[in-house]
């Protein structure tokens, strides 16, 4: 019988041999045999001891290789699942990039619909407004619907037909297009109705209408000229309704103003003495009247306090232009330079203000969406067109685009300055009729102003162009150029006249004209001649005040003639005189009656031209003065 131990071999059983006894063996190796049953016994039993743990842990082994045989089938699964998921993902993300790439089309494609919703959409508000009120209603209103109308126009106008919704929109906006036609040209014509009044158009303020009411509601205009039919009809009905009422109202006011100071002209009794005139002075009669200072008149016949009406810029009492209705007042007496700068004073402000308000409420704008219009505030009076200004202002425009500007703008200024002549050329020609009655005078009664006068003149002439050149009034240039050029040749010919007054006083000193050779001209008086270089030294002061750098060439020449007649003279006059210390002494007082006149007239006498005159002068009376000490 073989019993099974650990390691599952069976134990060998002990053989049993006949004659193999115990007899047989020797002891000591039965002793050895016997240790060694005993320890595999013991092995034996110590295995037997611990069956029940080794049963316990082969059983737990197996249980581990179901569990592994589980997991390996779970692992399996997953896998399988994993690998499904894996797909779907991959799925997903190609679903992601589509979605995404569709979200950034449609990003891009948000900011020009949302143009085109803005652009094709019109409130209701500006509906209503214009088809269910008037613009005498509620003109501020009215002001903002047209406004928006006119860039709705533009804008849709700039849309492709083909699109659906600007097909339907575009009968809707020319319904509001036509009913804006029809109601703003009698609006913007009543707007001006108080110009045309008879009893009313004189007390209008005429700048108050323009800046507060026909500037404020220019966009109306500005629509009628961009869209309505055959070439801008309907405004150029408010065109010509404007031209006619503010024509009307110019000539009324420019005829009735000239008419008063043409009244207070024919009070002026000064009389225009040559410098070799040798007839007595008569006083001024205004001169006895205390109405106002203008009338105090000098011996020569020269007011020297007339010499600072040669600066439109004045900060005295009498800066102050001549109101027609002082021409009322008999007693009231001005000089002919103070009324000639309140004429031309008139004449600027209101010229300058009226071609300023043309280029600004008249502007052509051919573009579809029309600029922003300037307050009168915003825009000052001197920039005649708010939009010019700007045309060179961007660094990006192109060539093409900066010549159209200038073109357009250019297109502008000729318009306006058609529009600033038929208003003015008629109030022109009762200011023409005003300064040819100074320059040529065809009464009797009146004469030409006298040569400080007339320079006097020519230098307020000269500053009304640097003003009306400042402030852009280009039609008003070219008036004011004509009156330069006039009043030139009568500074000439008047400068002339008085050299040869003093030529003919030295011919007759030398018998020179047949009237001297009978004996008949009278002899020259001491105290004529006397009154001749107080003249002579008064006028060249008076030049000196009123020269400029460029006439002062051909100014002092003349004076340079005027002077060698003079000389002339007092040679002459000296020559009679046998004494060599008299005749010394005479020239020497003579010299320095003309050095007196230099020095205390206006003239500074820092100026060049007055201190080589003092020079000349000084030379020969230092020289008379050694001959009579010789």
């Amino acid at each position: 019988m073989s019993v099974e131990i650990p390691n599952g071999h069976i134990e060998d059983q002990p053989l049993e041999t006949p004659g193999a006894g115990p007899s047989r063996l020797p002891a000591k190796p039965l002793d050895v045999n016997n240790d060694d049953n005993d320890d595999e016994e013991q092995d034996r039993l110590s295995f037997l001891k611990k069956q029940a743990e080794y049963t316990e842990l082969e059983q737990s082994v197996n249980s581990s290789d179901e569990l592994l045989s589980s997991l390996e089938a779970y692992l399996s699964t997953f896998q399988n699942d994993l690998s499904a998921v894996s797909g779907q993902i991959s799925d997903l993300q190609g679903r992601s990039s589509e979605i995404e790439s569709q979200l950034k089309g449609r990003k891009t494609i948000i900011p020009p619909l949302n143009a085109l919703l803005t652009d094709i959409t019109l409130p209701p508000s500006l509906v209503l407004t214009i088809r269910d009120t008037l613009p005498s209603q509620n003109p501020e209103l009215w002001l903002s619907a047209i406004v928006e109308l006119d860039q709705k126009i533009g804008l849709i106008s700039s849309r492709s037909s083909k699109v659906k919704a600007v097909k339907e929109l575009l009968p809707i906006i020319d319904g509001l297009k036509v009913k804006a036609l029809n109601v703003l040209p009698p609006f913007l014509l009543n707007l001006i109705k108080p110009l045309r009044s008879a009893s009313k158009g004189l007390s209008t303020n005429l700048v108050i209408l323009q800046n507060s009411l026909l500037l404020r509601y220019q966009p109306f205009y500005q629509f009628l000229y961009n869209h309505s039919p055959d070439n801008s009809n309907l405004a150029k009905q408010v065109e010509r309704g404007y031209v006619n009422a503010s024509r009307s109202y110019y000539e009324t006011a420019f005829r009735r103003y000239t008419r008063s100071l043409s009244a207070i002209k024919l009070r002026i009794t000064e009389k225009n003495e040559l410098i070799g005139s040798t007839a007595t002075p008569v006083p001024d009669p205004s001169s006895q009247s205390n109405t106002n200072d203008y009338a105090r008149t000098s011996l020569n016949g020269i007011n020297k306090d007339k010499l600072k009406f040669k600066d439109l810029d004045m900060d005295d009492e009498d800066s102050s232009v001549i109101l027609a209705y002082m021409a009322d007042d008999k007693d009231y007496r001005a000089p002919i330079e103070a009324i000639f700068r309140s004429l031309a004073l008139v004449l600027l402000d209101n010229a300058s203000s009226e071609f300023t308000f043309i280029v600004r409420f008249f502007a052509r704008s051919h573009s579809s969406t029309p600029p922003a219009v300037k307050s009168p505030i915003e825009t000052p009076i001197d920039s005649p067109n708010p939009s010019y200004v700007d045309l060179m202002s961007d660094a990006g425009r192109s060539v093409t685009p900066t010549r159209k500007g200038v073109n357009a703008m250019n297109e502008n200024l000729k318009d306006a300055e058609r529009i600033w002549h038929e208003i003015f050329d008629s109030s022109l020609e009762y200011t023409t009729e005003f300064f040819n009655s100074i320059t040529t005078p065809t009464s009797t009664t009146q004469q030409i102003p006298s040569i400080t006068s007339i320079l006097t003149i020519i230098r307020l002439n000269d500053d009304l162009l640097k003003i009306s050149d400042l402030r852009g009034c280009l039609p008003l240039l070219s008036y004011l150029n004509l009156w330069k050029l006039n009043l030139w040749p009568i500074f000439k010919k008047e400068i002339d006249k008085h050299i040869g007054s003093l030529k003919k006083l030295a011919d007759d000193l030398e018998g020179k004209n047949l009237m001297s050779s009978f004996g008949l001209n009278k002899a020259l008086k001491d105290s004529n001649l006397k009154q001749i270089t107080k003249r002579y030294g008064k006028m060249f002061s008076e030049m000196v005040v009123l020269s400029s750098e460029a006439e002062e060439v051909m100014m002092f020449s003349s004076m340079t003639r005027l002077r060698a007649e003079l000389i002339r003279i007092i040679t002459l006059q000296s020559n009679k005189i046998k004494s060599i210390p008299e005749k010394n002494s005479f020239l020497s007082s003579i010299y320095e009656i003309i050095i007196h006149e230099l020095v205390s007239g206006p003239g500074q006498t820092t100026h060049p031209k007055l201190q080589s005159e003092l020079s000349f002068f000084r030379t020969r009376e230092e020289e008379a003065r050694r001959r009579i000490s010789a």
